[in-house]
């Protein structure tokens, strides 16, 4: 679970400068149902000159203080069990999707490209064989060659092709660096750069969930880890950076 947190400060109006110590903030709390996840806590406060009683947070949410979901700006404390939620699992989940939504798109499995890619830590040997259908031959650049060795072996069984695994990160048609989320097209005299995924596309029934203002990429990111939505993981971003313009996806061709 997680807590969504929503301040607003009462308006500076004279009757508030006058009195506002002595009127009662308002913090309410809901728990929010999530279809296939675990609940989410939303807390809303309304506050004054007093601030933001973070004891009263502490007790309301418990744990879930420690990740919160917030679009306010108030700086929270430093010297309590208090933080956001921050991660970018699911954004570097999404944006392998991206890149196989794009190949799809693009690679003809019967005229595939020279693939190379880099993944220092070994973290995404999945993704990796998943390229390997538009792969013409593969280069992996690795720091952790050992976590590659079963995903070699099961391409080369269902492909034929040979993966080389290399520290080098070598040139290729297609080249797909995991560390950074860049993938690299090259086409002739061409050159396209992709990265930066916006708009995440969820399924409309965690869309209606989001509340307003807060980033989309946060929230859908506590619920895939928090709440155990894993159906997120399967989404993609329409919305690219391609040679430092937003595309949509659909839009990206160099085949």
């Amino acid at each position: 679970m997680f807590c969504v947190l929503k301040v607003t400060e009462r308006k500076q109006s004279f009757y508030e400068k006058i009195f506002g110590r002595f009127i009662k903030d308002e913090y309410s709390l809901s728990t929010i149902p999530v279809f296939k996840g675990a609940p989410f806590y939303l807390l809303e406060i309304t506050t004054g000159k007093r601030g933001v009683d973070w004891e009263k947070v502490l007790v309301l949410v418990g744990k879930c203080a420690s990740r919160l979901v917030t679009d306010c700006k108030i700086e929270l404390p430093s010297e309590m069990n208090i933080g956001k939620f921050e991660s970018d699992r699911l954004y570097n989940k999404v944006m392998k999707n991206t890149f196989l939504n794009i190949l799809e798109n693009n690679v003809n499995k019967k005229t595939p490209l020279s693939v190379s890619v880099l993944d220092s830590k070994g973290e995404f040997a999945d993704f990796v064989e998943s390229v390997s259908d538009y792969s013409l031959s593969l280069t992996i650049a690795t720091n952790e060659k050992e976590k590659y060795y079963y995903t070699c072996e099961k391409i080369k069984n269902n492909t034929g092709l040979c993966p080389v695994l290399t520290t080098d990160f070598a040139d290729g048609d297609i080249k797909i660096n995991m560390d950074k989320n860049i993938m690299t097209i090259r086409r002739k005299d061409e050159i396209i750069n992709i990265s930066s995924g916006l708009d995440l596309k969820a399924p409309e029934i965690y869309e209606k969930l989001l509340p307003e203002n807060i980033s989309a990429c946060n929230f859908y990111s506590a619920l895939y880890e928090l709440c155990g939505v894993f159906a997120l993981g399967e989404c993609v971003f329409e919305t690219i950076t391609v040679n430092n313009e937003k595309k949509h996806i659909h839009d990206i061709h160099f085949s």
